[in-house]
């Protein structure tokens, strides 16, 4: 992905306590600035440009795998830390992100960093951090919740996301919640709950995601409503697959080139329902977040004000800001469900930008916030609604809402293309092809679809 609009805007910013610009670096050196920033308040440090924001660029490649690992490795405790090698006007630039730490203090090879001069905290201040994130109400013991309650399937699939950057996962995923933050002495916190439990409203009632499909800009036009109640990592891949199946793809073809793009900016929308995720004001009865879908465009409502919002809504700019929800930020951030500290909203302007897209806007209504994504067409008509929904009905086994919408968005898709291959579902759903037939073989048992044809000719198609 081309990152050099992130470089575009930091060079627009003056050093700071939270950006730094360097000529070149030594890796001892780069490990020290960064434990320093996790003490704080987190930063930037791009290497390859002078004081004055000349880009000179790194004179050679460096192995930013390495790189990384050695930083994973060597600051303690473990920290989300993103280093990447970005061409800029043709000329490769180091860029280093850190979110301020959670656990603090830090300490690289034994000893602690702070900052000097700017905003740096002494060291006072970075206990009494670590103090009042212990008091979050993420770290709160969610009462009732044990062990047997956590999806450990979830669990492990962030610990092998982990260990791929050189992290110390642990021995096991207890200890690796310990380590985390996610489980403190023998309880299961609230951020745990809801990333990791079978069933997350079980503790937290409020925490459930709604989305809602309207016919028009009124409220009475209700057409679908589903309520995501899963974890965190589970409802944003429902939420994805039912979006999909929503908007569809177009494809166009050129003589015998054949291309496919999303009818809504994929990447952009994923990212706004990310930053609503990890910002939300979970600890309220009162807090929510939805997701609205109209004829025309896609809103997306959270309680809990957003301090990047807020900065770009009333000054213009962006700028840094604490996470709410760090603990949660964290292990979405290692999923791969969040890109670079504080890039969310340059991330989803550029996104609709480059795929011809309208520039998503911003509001804030108290503690509510509000992005919409204009003039998006929904895809799926009135009539294929009915149809697949009697099909579903028409089931012979129990299907719960979450396999109901999965099984909704296959149907969709071979309802629009009569004949389609596996192959070419996984393309157009982006889903890999061994999940597309174990649900097509899902489908074939209920009679919902059918294979027509040779092996090498034949195709799925709807039974009706």
């Amino acid at each position: 992905m081309d990152n050099a609009f992130i470089i575009e805007n930091l060079l627009r910013q003056n050093e700071s306590d939270v950006l730094e610009f360097k000529v070149s670096i030594s890796p001892d050196n780069i490990a020290k600035v960064i434990t320093a920033m996790l003490n704080n308040r987190g930063g930037d440090i791009l290497v390859g440009v002078e004081d004055n924001k000349q880009v000179v660029g790194i004179n050679k490649k460096i192995d930013t795998n390495g790189l990384l690992n050695k930083l994973m490795s060597e600051i303690t405790p473990t920290a989300p830390i993103d280093v990447r090698c970005i061409d800029y006007q043709g000329k490769n630039v180091l860029l280093i992100r850190v979110w301020e730490g959670s656990q603090k203090p830090y300490s690289y090879k034994g000893s602690i960093y702070q900052k000097i001069g700017y905003r740096g905290k002494s060291i006072s201040r970075i206990l009494a951090d670590r103090k009042e994130a212990d008091l979050s109400w993420e770290r709160t013991h969610a009462q009732g919740a044990e062990i047997s309650d956590l999806d450990m399937v979830e669990v492990r699939k962030t610990m092998d996301m982990y260990q791929k950057t050189g992290a110390n996962v642990g021995s096991d995923e207890e200890e690796f919640l310990i380590n985390n933050g996610l489980m403190i002495n023998g309880n299961i916190t609230y951020a745990c709950v809801l990333l990791y439990a079978k069933n997350p409203l079980k503790f937290l009632p409020q925490a459930g995601i709604r989305l809602s499909v309207f016919s028009s800009e009124s409220f009475a036009d209700l057409i679908d409503s589903i309520n995501y109640t899963d974890n965190i990592f589970k409802n944003v891949e429902s939420i994805i697959q039912y979006l999909d199946s929503r908007y569809a793809k177009r494809i166009r073809v050129d003589d015998i080139q054949r291309t496919e793009t999303w009818n809504y900016p994929r990447i952009a929308v994923r990212e706004g329902i990310m930053n609503a995720i990890i910002h939300r004001d979970y600890s309220t009865h009162q807090g929510f977040l939805y997701i609205n879908l109209y004829p025309n465009h896609l809103d997306i409502l959270n309680y809990g004000a957003m301090e990047p919002i807020i900065s770009y809504v009333n000054k213009g700019v962006l700028e840094y800001s604490k996470l709410r929800n760090p603990d949660i930020a964290f292990q979405c951030y290692y999923r791969n469900l969040i890109e670079m500290r504080g890039t969310g909203i340059l991330r989803m302007n550029n996104e609709c930008k480059n795929n011809n897209f309208a520039t998503p806007i911003y509001s804030i209504s108290g503690d509510v916030v509000k992005v919409s994504f204009p003039n998006l067409q929904l895809q799926v008509s009135h009539d294929n609604e009915s149809i697949i929904e009697s099909l579903l009905n028409q089931a012979t086994i129990t299907l719960t809402q979450t396999v109901k919408q999965k099984l909704y968005s296959f149907i969709n898709v071979i309802i629009n293309n009569p004949g389609i291959k596996a192959k070419a579902i996984s393309e157009s759903m982006g889903i890999p092809k061994k999940s597309i037939d174990r649900y097509l073989t899902e489908l074939k048992q209920m009679k919902i679809i059918c294979y027509k044809g040779s092996k090498k000719s034949g195709g799925f198609y709807v039974m009706q």
